[in-house]
């Protein structure tokens, strides 16, 4: 009997789960991002500004949804990521920082959490923050970790988070630092149950369309959406699909776009690849056998240029 990871029924939406516009420091208007993002296929943008929720509810209609979200960050100008180097000059870009965004789970709430009075960058402070906006109704996803220079010293300890931002379009696009499954990895290792994300991080269009989020959900509606990202039906992308995503019996079934490989990764050194190499046809499906001591799995899908798909952790607990 067929149990499905992604959902059989329903439809795949794209989202960008995380985006700046003129009413932060973006470059495009809200009404400007949502035209330019239909035309790329978009159903939903989270209107991520920093430190200010704004009410975009007017933009939401029959093709489009705008979910009402913020960025929150914390940075310590004279908390340097590196502690060995005697007689270094510090400056700002040395300043460790934590950002995270927060999503309304409901489109009328107005009430955010504010930094005052726990700005100071310590980890009681994040929890803090995490714990408030889950009680206003947010579901709290933990961004950019190698932009923001943490370490598993700082994110190992965060508590509560709904998810984590496994791309970062902008910063992967200028660095090559924000892919990040194995910031994921040793968060699931340290018992940390969170959902996987991606969003363009967009301030121009240079950023457009360079992660996403394909959340699978029986209709396009604000409730709908944030029911099934909740819920993990869904998956983090910088281009590849997975289509189709089961188990049956002890193995789990992969079905997606033309790939150059596709990946199991588990709690432990187990892991599992189906590749095209050389000459061979590309990859549209793949199974792997799961077993008992492998605690929970996710799985991988790299397409030709080097792009990633990836779905979030499924724990062998919830499949029983």
């Amino acid at each position: 009997m067929r149990k499905y990871l992604l959902p059989e029924g329903g439809q795949f939406y794209k989202v960008n789960m995380h985006s700046h516009s003129t009413l932060s420091d973006g470059k495009q208007t809200p009404e400007e991002l949502k035209e330019a993002y239909l035309k790329l296929g978009y159903a939903a943008i989270a209107f991520t500004e920093h430190g200010q929720l704004h009410d975009l509810n007017h933009l939401t209609d029959e093709r489009f949804v705008a979910i009402k979200s913020y960025e929150i960050d914390f940075i310590e100008k004279s908390h340097p990521t590196f502690t060995t180097y005697k007689g270094a000059v510090m400056v700002n870009d040395h300043a460790e920082a934590l950002h995270m965004n927060f999503y309304a789970k409901r489109p009328d709430i107005t009430e955010r959490v504010r930094k005052t009075p726990i700005k100071k960058f310590k980890i009681k402070n994040f929890n803090t923050a995490i714990r408030r906006a889950k009680e206003l109704g947010f579901l709290t996803v933990y961004n950019h970790p190698n932009w923001s220079m943490n370490t598993h010293e700082l994110y190992s300890k965060l508590e509560g988070l709904d998810g984590i931002e496994i791309v970062n379009g902008a910063s992967q696009r200028s660095s090559d630092i924000d892919y990040a499954p194995c910031v994921y990895d040793q968060m699931a290792r340290a018992g940390k149950r969170m959902i996987c994300v991606g969003g363009d991080d967009n301030h121009n269009v240079q950023h457009f369309g360079t992660a996403w989020t394909m959340v699978k959900a029986p209709a396009l509606s604000y409730a709908d959406l944030m029911e099934n990202l909740e819920a993990g039906n869904c998956y983090a992308s910088e281009g590849p699909e997975i289509t189709e995503l089961y188990m049956e019996g002890d193995t789990v079934h992969v079905r997606c776009s033309a790939a150059k490989g596709v990946f199991l990764t588990t709690a432990g050194r187990r892991k599992g690849a189906i590749l095209s190499e050389g000459d061979a046809p590309l990859v549209t499906k793949a199974s792997f056998k799961i077993k008992p001591e492998d605690y929970f799995f996710r799985i991988t899908v790299r397409d030709a240029a080097g792009k990633h798909a990836n779905s979030r952790f499924y724990y062998l607990d919830e499949l029983n």
